[in-house]
């Protein structure tokens, strides 16, 4: 039995290098991709995990697969391509530390997951599966990904969604939008920004657009992340908000799925419904995942960044809200 069963991307983050300059740019390779950097934190706190995805057969293909099983995250179902090479994000950040990314993905590995690959067996024996609307960029993986979907439902799996939205990887925003809101549809939880639910909604108080998309949605538990300004949570008719936390930043890419991987992990320990989660459990998974998240943005990266457990508490201490 597996906590939490992934699927999605498995790509290179080229991040900006301390010596980087506009005319010499340097990078480092890190481990990325969304659902991944969620397993990542939620292995390092002790949860089974488990990654469906693809690579290619190349240099960096063989560096992610060494890099996810030493996080103790299970490979088997990390596949390699051989006709496209594992896909390359180009991480840039600005004077606050906030990135942007361009892509070397047309194809990327990830891309080419096909329905036939899907392991049912793993989803079957998961309690959560977690997605993100990369895979659904593209044939065939998007029908890989709807496949699984679809499975985890019939197999009354509790499911979990981070939107992500990345606007270079998609033909336009028509379309973007339209398969972030499929996947919103098959979801029980969803981690989503500020940006993202106002991209949805055309809404231009986020608050009201988080309660409106939960309720468009019948999402149970949605989580709207405001960067350094904190989170808001609508669930079981509590919509509740928590002031962000106060740190000197060095690279943001790991704090939303630092995020997601709190909210998940809060919710396995809770080891209940989420029809049943209380006013007192929400508070809990905001203040955990806003300490985490925070955290996240004081090292390079986005895998197996977060704390652990024990230095969640220390972190709570003396804290400085924003």
């Amino acid at each position: 039995m597996y906590d939490v069963v992934a699927l999605g991307e498995l790509l290179i983050d080229l991040i900006p290098h301390h010596d980087y300059t506009a005319d010499a740019p340097a990078y480092e390779a890190k481990v990325g991709g969304a659902p991944i950097n969620v397993l990542s934190g939620l292995a390092k706190w002790g949860h089974a995990t488990a990654y469906i995805s693809k690579v290619g057969n190349d240099a960096f293909g063989g560096y992610l697969k060494k890099q996810v099983k030493g996080a103790n995250i299970h490979v088997e179902f990390v596949l390699t391509e051989e006709s496209a090479p594992t896909t390359v994000a180009i991480v840039s950040l600005d004077e606050e530390k906030n990135r942007t990314f361009d892509f070397i993905r047309n194809p990327g590995a990830d891309q080419l997951l096909s329905k036939k690959e899907i392991p049912w067996d793993l989803i079957r024996d998961a309690k959560v599966f977690h997605f993100g609307s990369l895979s659904l960029t593209h044939h065939p993986s998007r029908e890989a990904t709807l496949s699984a979907l679809k499975f985890a439902k019939e197999n009354h799996k509790t499911i979990s969604f981070d939107p992500n939205y990345r606007p270079l990887l998609w033909e336009n925003q028509d379309e973007a939008k339209q398969w972030m809101v499929e996947g919103l549809k098959w979801a029980d939880i969803v981690k989503i920004s500020d940006e993202e639910v106002q991209f949805i909604t055309n809404e231009e108080d986020a608050l009201m657009a988080a309660q409106v998309l939960a309720d468009t949605h019948h999402i149970p538990l949605l989580v709207m992340t405001k960067g350094k300004e904190g989170a808001v949570v609508v669930c079981n008719g509590f919509v509740l908000e928590e002031q962000g936390i106060k740190v000197q930043p060095v690279d943001t890419t790991g704090a939303g799925d630092s995020f997601m991987a709190s909210v998940l992990h809060q919710f396995l320990e809770k080891n209940k419904p989420i029809s049943e989660l209380t006013k007192r459990d929400l508070v809990d998974l905001l203040q955990f995942a806003n300490h985490v998240a925070a955290y996240s943005t004081t090292i390079k990266g986005g895998f197996s960044v977060v704390p652990a457990l024990d230095e969640v508490e220390k972190l709570t201490r003396g804290v400085q809200h924003v």
